[in-house]
């Protein structure tokens, strides 16, 4: 599909771990975990291990595949068999949820071992159970072909994702994922795009994983460009600074010869702000047309 997905969906089923029986009709165990679980025997991680409370459940390694890969079989038996061990005297089944059929390269014999679901097909029969169901709003911009049909029911998508997440922080997780994918999946659209697409819906993307890659990107340029400005203002202000001074300078060494009085040097005079400068070459300027005017010649 082209989409960084298998973050999201783990983040998706850890929030709600009995979506995974939802989806595949499975029955539901009881309170469970689902979570990662490092395998140090091959130096990978299962993302997706479901592990039920009840220890008479069998634990579940579930792998989501949204892209062709003719080696997944053997991997998920591998997890399995190394979880197994060391999981002494506990049941472990293996998932296997493919984006749609196509995907699977039914590798025998793993393919009679694990069980396998295609994500298009659950979705399809859910929204037939459960008319309004949050997963088949979540979805679609990774099941959804049509481009032109996802921008028009977008919004629509977003609010039955909305509605049904009352705890505000696994409302944030569920819309900043869709939000996400349809950046994912309309790669030319801006912020403002998306916010029309979803008819102002659009909440603060600083809190969405392609939100912060934006701001980092803005923030990047940001400084790049402020260095830029700040060198050109710099320089020009230097240069105006520059001849401010100078002048200043010239002005007051000019009147402190014609008033035949010492002053600081030049060196000296350079050190001192723009302020002191144009207070010295005022006081002068007065004492010399003083001066010149008690002394007509």
């Amino acid at each position: 599909m082209g989409m960084d997905t298998d973050k999201h969906l783990y983040e998706i089923f850890q929030a709600y771990p009995e979506w995974v029986f939802e989806l595949t009709r499975r029955r539901w165990p009881g309170p469970c975990r689902f979570r990662s679980v490092t395998i140090k025997a091959i130096q990978r991680s299962a993302d997706g291990v479901l592990i039920p409370d009840a220890t008479g459940e069998p634990i579940l390694v579930i792998e989501f595949q949204m892209y062709p890969d003719p080696k997944i079989y053997g991997r998920v038996v591998v997890e399995m068999a190394i979880i197994q061990e060391e999981h002494t005297g506990r049941e472990v089944q293996g998932i296997l949820i493919f984006g749609s059929k196509e995907l699977d390269p039914r590798t025998a014999p793993w393919s009679h071992v694990v069980s396998v679901y295609y994500l298009d097909e659950m979705l399809a029969e859910l929204e037939t159970a459960s008319p309004g169901h949050p997963l088949v709003a979540l979805f679609q911009p990774l099941i959804e072909n049509n481009n032109k049909r996802l921008q028009e029911n977008a919004s629509q998508y977003y609010t039955q994702i909305e509605a049904f997440a009352t705890d505000e922080r696994l409302k944030a997780k569920l819309t900043g994922v869709f939000i996400d994918w349809l950046l994912q999946r309309f790669k030319t659209l801006g912020k403002t795009e998306i916010e029309k697409m979803l008819l102002g819906k659009l909440p603060d993307l600083r809190e969405t994983q392609a939100g912060k890659d934006l701001i980092a990107i803005g923030i990047e340029q940001g400084i790049e460009q402020g260095i830029e400005q700040g060198i050109e203002q710099g320089i020009e202000q230097g240069i105006e600074q520059g001849i401010e001074q100078g002048e200043l300078i010239g002005t007051i060494r000019t009147c402190q010869s014609l008033l035949n009085s010492a002053g600081d040097s030049e060196e000296k005079l350079l050190t001192k702000s723009i302020k002191e400068l144009n207070s010295m070459a005022t006081d002068l300027q007065a004492k010399l047309r003083k001066r010149l005017g008690s002394d007509p010649s």
